[in-house]
């Protein structure tokens, strides 16, 4: 999957001078003589532009993703969209090998650079300030402390909803050829710019790495980094006494459960017990 730089039909482009169909034909016979089908694409027509809202406007689809037979047994499930970017002119593409599952993560208080962007932080936190009454300066703070944990969680779901908004809106006028959609257009892919780079700001104080200037654009290093730690510390699968790999969350808990029942048992029933071999931990899969 990527950027090919080619079509495979003639409807994968509008614009002046249509694609030459020996490239198309070529482009289908390499894919067949590979045994590769295409990942069908959600979101959008096409995934590249130029020349947005003039007489030289450009849209094709140069970004696709392929799998032969052995792939589509393993993932048969997945789901590949577009998913706008505001400082390319190509879209980014999405696999999605699995339904994802999402849990619910606990807040704990930190002040976060990226507040100091949003104009109402300074004024929310003063008013707050002034409005308590007369008390010694340390339930004050401890107070505005709470004020802000509360407000950094509704700005964090803010942020998400503020992204996902911008994307949406994008998606809608993506089709639309009219001046104004045009102008609408790319005003929401600089807003979206805006708001992507306070979410890089956020990741990147998470990550504790200050060597990198703001404006580098690499969110998902900085989220990569930040998540490090969780993922050494989280338990892939044990090893049985025989051996066998266990994964499941379930069967590694009995696993553990009955090694130590094995290990605390009385003396007489730990005698009858042939091994008492513990299961290997193993982090990194």
């Amino acid at each position: 999957m990527g950027d090919f730089n080619d079509l495979l039909y003639p409807k994968d482009k509008e614009g002046t001078h249509p694609h030459p169909n020996y490239l198309m034909n070529g482009f289908r016979n390499a894919l067949e003589m590979s045994s590769l089908s295409e990942i069908d694409l959600s979101g959008g027509r096409f995934t590249w532009e130029k020349g947005r809202g003039t007489n030289a406007w450009v849209k094709e689809r140069l970004d696709r993703g392929f799998a032969n037979a052995n792939w589509w047994s393993l993932f048969p499930l997945c789901n590949l969209k577009v998913v706008a970017t505001a400082v390319s002119d190509h879209e980014a593409i999405f696999l999605q090998l699995v339904e994802a599952t999402v849990s619910k993560k606990t807040f704990r208080f930190k002040f976060e650079n990226t507040w100091l962007k949003e104009p109402s932080f300074i004024s929310d936190v003063r008013n707050c300030w002034e409005n308590l009454p007369m008390s010694h300066l340390m339930i004050k703070l401890m107070s505005v402390s709470r004020f802000m944990e509360k407000w950094g969680r509704d700005f964090f779901n803010k942020f998400k909803e503020k992204v996902r908004r911008q994307k949406a809106i994008i998606d809608l006028l993506r089709e639309r050829t009219d001046d104004h959609s045009v102008r609408e257009y790319l005003k929401a892919r600089d807003k979206l710019n805006d708001i992507l780079l306070h979410e890089e700001l956020y990741w990147k104080q998470r990550a504790k790495l200050f060597w990198l200037r703001e404006g580098d654009e690499n969110t998902r290093f900085f989220h990569t980094s930040a998540t490090a730690r969780k993922k050494a510390n989280k338990i892939n699968f044990l090893v049985n006494e025989d051996g066998v790999r266990v994964n499941k969350v379930e069967d590694m808990g009995e696993l553990i459960k009955g090694y130590y029942q094995r290990i605390f048992a009385a003396p007489e029933e730990a005698t009858s017990n042939d091994s008492t071999a513990s299961p290997r931990i193993v982090t990194q899969s």
